[in-house]
């Protein structure tokens, strides 16, 4: 079982179906495997929220201070905030205030269970 952990702060948006991705750091994960999608995850109280589902797709990610880049493309704003938004933060800002605590350039992947794609 593969364990895709989030913040209780982002369970409604992803069972209401306006969260459809998600950053993770590194490169763990690939295609088709089976996430299952947990909150308070490796702890004693874990509980899945959601149905397990496939990673239909990854798309490689980089950002730092202020400019995102996926598959090596650097987004535009508009683009930008559309990404920010479907991965659950109502700004731009708040995306980049979510990951301000990890060392930069930050890279990973953006991981897709549904069509969406940049």
């Amino acid at each position: 079982m593969k364990i895709l952990g989030f913040n209780d702060s982002f369970v409604a948006a992803i069972v209401a179906g306006t969260k459809v991705h998600t950053i993770r750091e590194g490169q763990r994960w690939r295609v088709g495997e089976v996430a299952h999608f947990c909150v308070r995850a490796h702890q004693p109280d874990q509980r899945e929220f959601w149905w397990a589902r496939p990673i239909l797709a990854i798309q490689a990610i980089e950002l730092t201070n202020n400019t995102m880049q996926i598959d090596g493309r650097l987004l535009a704003a508009p683009e930008l905030l559309a990404l920010a938004q479907a991965d659950g933060f109502p700004t731009t800002q708040g995306l980049f205030a979510f990951f301000a605590d990890k060392p930069l350039p930050f890279q990973g992947q953006l991981l897709h269970w549904t069509s969406c794609r940049y």
